[in-house]
């Protein structure tokens, strides 16, 4: 009985879910692998909350950073006009004295690593606030996040408040934001929670005696998202700048504050809980706010059973080796918990190519904060002729007592491609090269050459030619983020594979580019008369260096 509660609770989090899901996958990823095997290099920049990863002013805390950028993304959005929201365009922005300080640039020079084809620099910028939250709040302040953002390639219009404008100038941005005078109180005493003024940025709003990078903070539980924010400006505790500072033309926090009377102010005050729910619905409409015509996904859950890293190995006695990893959610001991792959040939059937997953030690994961799923990975290999046509794959979750539950994509079968496939086992390889680029004797700049070797395997029958196609980075003025241009290579036929059903093809690929990031993939599309068989989104670090 235990074993069928487990697994019915976690049975909600795939309703609709079909995989592979080309818009929620790569960021699924993100959001949940924060620590542990396989974990994704975002999260752990804002945990602590007090986190600061940058050597170049101590002060700074990360996670205020983020969410303020996520703000400052958002804050030129005309709602009625439907034009602007989280975009990206912040990037384009930075020179403007509303988005003074390095916070943009900083996060924005981060977030270009995860960037991908398929995770935009919008998306990341919605979700490195709902992780800052998140880990300020201990986990309590978990956000829906959706994905589904499109990048601007150009500046948006001016327009993010500033401390020293009047309530009316403030008033009228947050309705052009889509938010009334409630509202407004609200989102700005969320935002005010965590971080503080820093000197260096503002120096007519600190106090005097603060020099170089020191940093006033807004409230006395600086790196925790609470309500103490409202209960030191309820309490005339005189810490927050932009409420109580020297400087009476800055006090903007003070006017949002009371532009009710100070109503909502002081029930956010009274309870953490009010201040918590009311953040959480403020926050999520501001990360949900995008230009007219994009459409966001639903709120992305953990995946129960997710098939990730698949390979398809062929060997030169005429047979394939298939193997990957299951990702299984939930907390059932590993110990009490079996995983069977079962593959599929051509028509459905089941074909007895059937072969248990495994875990070890060291093959677990989660989230860096509270609330969060636990994983546990299974690898498994097993060997097929050549020959044979993969059409699908299931697998069975077998709980203690034999309970026994079957993840198919409701029937339809997780699809596993083998008409053509990348060989990404020893034959493969990747490269980077750097090149330092003098300007003068104090400026410079690098050129980082991404350089991918790739062998692949295509059915002999049913195929013209196989095509690389790389979705390539490309830089843009003004901005750290990336945009991506799809570049096609045909690839060459070689010698090798005889007698498999398979034909080897090889290609070089290069581009040049002056950051390190962004996340580089590859598809592989077999290119025939009766249609085209595409490998999509394929990682170039599953590969090995050169």
């Amino acid at each position: 009985m235990a074993a069928k509660v487990v697994i019915a609770a976690l049975l909600h989090t795939v309703v609709g879910y079909t995989w592979p899901d080309s818009r929620t996958d790569y960021l699924e990823t993100i959001l949940y692998q924060q620590t542990g095997y396989r974990q994704e290099e975002m999260a752990f920049a804002v945990v602590p909350c007090s986190r600061n990863i940058f050597v170049d002013r101590e002060k700074r805390i990360i996670s205020a950073e983020w969410f303020r950028t996520a703000y400052h993304d958002m804050a030129t959005a005309d709602v009625e006009a439907g034009t602007g929201g989280i975009d990206g365009s912040i990037g384009f922005e930075t020179d403007r004295a509303e988005n003074v300080g390095t916070a943009f640039n900083g996060s924005t020079g981060f977030f270009v690593t995860l960037q991908s084809a398929r995770g935009s620099m919008a998306d990341l910028i919605a979700l490195g606030a709902q992780m800052s939250l998140a880990s300020c709040s201990d986990g309590n302040m978990q956000i829906p996040y959706r994905a589904g953002r499109i990048d601007a390639t150009e500046a948006g219009p001016p327009g993010v408040p500033e401390p020293q404008q009047d309530l009316d100038s403030h008033t009228a941005s947050f309705k052009k934001q889509g938010f009334n005078v409630t509202e407004m109180i609200g989102l700005v005493a969320c935002g005010h929670s965590i971080g503080g003024v820093h000197g260096v940025d503002f120096p007519d709003i600190v106090d005097h005696d603060l020099e170089g990078d020191e940093r006033q903070d807004f409230d006395q539980t600086v790196a925790h998202f609470d309500n103490v924010v409202a209960k030191d400006f309820v309490g005339n505790i005189s810490q927050n700048p932009l409420a109580f500072g020297h400087n009476h033309t800055t006090r903007s926090d003070a006017r949002i504050f009371n532009a009710d009377g100070g109503d909502l102010i002081h029930r956010m005050a009274e309870s953490n809980d009010f201040f918590i729910d009311t953040c959480k619905d403020l926050v999520e409409r501001m990360l949900n706010t995008v230009p007219r015509g994009v459409e966001l996904t639903a709120p992305i859950e953990p995946v129960v059973v997710k098939p990730d890293h698949l390979w398809i190995t062929i060997n030169d006695d005429n047979t394939k080796t298939l193997g990957g990893e299951i990702r299984v959610h939930g907390s059932t001991s590993p110990s009490a918990r079996r995983v069977l792959i079962l593959v599929r040939g051509q028509g459905g059937g089941l074909t007895g190519h059937n072969v248990f997953a495994r875990t070890r030690d060291g093959l677990e994961g989660g989230g860096l904060y509270p609330n969060m799923p636990t994983f546990t990975f299974y690898e498994f290999e097993t060997t097929v002729p050549a020959a044979f046509a993969i059409s699908f794959f299931a697998v069975d979750i077998i709980g203690p007592n034999g309970f026994r539950k079957r993840f198919d994509n409701n029937g339809a079968g997780l699809p596993w491609v083998d008409a053509v496939i990348p060989q990404i086992h020893d034959t493969s390889c990747r490269n980077l090269e750097s090149e330092v680029i003098e300007i003068d004797e104090n400026n410079f700049f690098i050129i980082i050459t991404h350089t991918l070797r790739l062998v692949a395997a295509m059915r002999d029958a049913g195929f013209e030619k196989l095509v690389l196609s790389v979705p390539r980075p490309v830089e843009m003025p003004d901005t750290l983020a990336v945009r991506f241009e799809q570049e096609e290579v045909v690839m060459d036929k070689v010698d090798g594979f005889e007698g498999s059903g398979y034909a080897r093809y090889e290609a070089n690929y290069s581009f040049k580019l002056n950051v390190l990031g962004p996340m580089l993939h590859y598809d592989l599309i077999a290119v025939g008369p009766n249609g085209n068989t595409t490998n999509a989104f394929n990682p170039w670090k599953d590969l090995r260096v050169c």
